[in-house]
């Protein structure tokens, strides 16, 4: 059962639990010395908790050095009635206040460093609690962006963590990125922001976070949920694990789903390159969905589901041509999805498709192919199987209208009166309907006044019965059900 599918209180028991206040500590300080705000609006209580621990406070909230602290703090905020908390995605630090002296606070002068790429996914209708589905249309989403960073490595060290009504997700940068020091004018009692500084405050907001809004609007009006564009400022907070979400006349448990503790190597450079070649950031943009073809595009990441993949699964399929007309077009989109060949889920994939058709190799096509559906129905038609994509989509006004076929009226009642239309030896099934098509035009279309009026009932009987002496009959039976009238239909 997935972790959205439970009730909350068997959600707690089986998903949250696993992960310790202790396992959330370590893995957000990196076991290294940080201070973590964590966000309470009530400051009556805020005053109350510093108190009582002896831990510094602002008006925004308290500020924790250590999981003890930490454990402590939640467990004061869990006896209150009502009181919901946030933690700060990113450490803390003191800065200069308006009185002269240095304490903690709130703004994106007090963010010691960055530490996160943090992504809030949340429901584009938010009039009530969110239901099952909405939280599992959430998780999908969440998962889409863990496989795009998975193509770079950048999946292996991330924490997803139910909101409540959402979905969170912190991925760690592999190295820190220190903010430079603000200017204090003590006569103002104000900063003097300098250029490097709002350089840095922007440096995710208008590169990979500008990058994953344009990804997750792909996905609006499907999964009805979307990115908080607001997510990726300096002072952001985030969903505390172990607490609760006190919203919509209700209160729901927030907890860590998942947690991965690697290293996403490289994705610091990558962040920080958006400042130094822009050109070569945005060709290395790793949220592009597939181009080409809409029928290239794997709907939600999800490279399973696709059509193309489910008829190599589910079919046992002639060897000849099939790495070269059904594989070579996977590998296709597996390139334009920019699809994790190194996933477990992939590899999984993989084993079982060479478990049925034999090896496939992974190199994946230089850029200048790019995946046709026709040649996949080419296979298809070759193989005398039921073509998986759509034949000819119309284009444009009818030619010949092919209408329902009768068997019986086409060869038998012309038996006596018709002959078979003589076709090339050498040819394939397609060109024999291409000169026929051109045929059977001029004489309806173009003489249609003149003509019998049955002739185009004849001509396509003749034609048939064409195929059928060059062909046979199984082939063109599988031919006049599959493809003839989708052809003649259409120009």
């Amino acid at each position: 059962m997935k972790w959205y599918e439970m009730s909350e209180e068997q959600r707690v028991k089986e998903i949250y639990s696993k992960y310790t206040i202790k396992d959330f500590w370590n893995w957000w300080s990196s076991r290294e010395p940080r201070v973590m705000e964590v966000r309470i609006k009530d400051y009556i209580t805020i005053k109350e908790i510093a108190s009582k621990y002896k831990i510094p406070y602002s008006p925004s909230g308290v500020y924790v050095s250590n999981e003890k602290e930490l454990k402590a703090v939640i467990s004061s905020i869990r006896a209150k009635e009502n009181i919901t908390a946030w933690f700060g995605i990113q450490p803390r630090k003191k800065n200069w206040n308006k009185w002269g002296g240095k304490s903690f606070g709130g703004k994106d002068v007090n963010v010691d460093e960055i530490n996160f790429l943090f992504i809030d996914i949340d429901r584009v209708n938010t009039g009530d609690a969110a239901s099952s589905k909405d939280l599992k249309n959430a998780d999908e989403l969440a998962n889409n962006i863990l496989e795009r960073l998975g193509t770079q490595g950048w999946n292996k060290s991330y924490i997803k963590i139910c909101s409540g009504h959402g979905v969170q997700l912190l991925v760690k940068l592999d190295y820190s990125l220190t903010l430079p020091t603000v200017v204090f004018e003590s006569k103002t009692k104000t900063f003097v922001m300098n250029d490097e500084f709002e350089q840095m405050k922007k440096i995710i907001t208008k590169g990979i976070g500008a990058q994953i809004l344009k990804f997750c609007n792909k996905y609006k009006d499907d999964l009805k949920v979307i990115c908080d564009k607001n997510v990726f400022k300096l002072s952001v907070v985030g969903a505390l694990h172990c607490t609760k979400n006190f919203k919509y006349n209700t209160s729901r448990w927030r907890g860590i789903i998942e947690l991965r503790d690697d290293e996403n190597t490289g994705l610091t450079d990558y962040i920080m390159s958006k400042d130094e070649n822009e050109e070569q950031f945005n060709s290395k943009n790793i949220f592009i969905r597939a181009s080409g073809s809409p029928k290239a595009r794997v709907k939600g990441g999800n490279i399973r589901s696709h059509r193309l993949v489910k008829f190599m699964l589910e079919h046992d399929l002639p060897e000849g041509m099939r790495n070269n007309y059904l594989w070579f077009q996977l590998k296709c989109i597996l390139r334009d999805n920019k699809i994790d060949l190194n996933s477990k889920s992939f590899r999984k994939l993989h084993a079982e498709l060479e478990k049925k058709h034999g090896a496939l190799p992974l190199n994946l096509p230089d850029k200048k192919f790019k995946f046709d559906e026709n040649i996949v129905n080419s296979f298809c038609i070759q193989n005398l199987i039921p073509p998986i994509y759509e034949m000819w989509p119309k284009r444009g006004k009818h030619i010949i209208v092919y209408g329902n076929f009768n068997w019986e009226l086409y060869i038998n009642h012309y038996d006596d009166i018709v002959n078979s239309m003589k076709l090339d030896n050498d040819t394939e099934i397609i060109e024999d309907m291409k000169k026929f098509k051109q045929v059977i035009y001029d004489e309806c279309v173009y003489n249609h006044e003149h003509s019998d009026p049955e002739i185009k009932v004849k001509m396509i009987s003749s034609f048939i019965k064409g195929c059928i002496k060059k062909y046979g009959e199984e082939k063109t039976k599988f031919y006049e059900k599959y493809i003839f009238e989708r052809f003649f239909d259409y120009d």
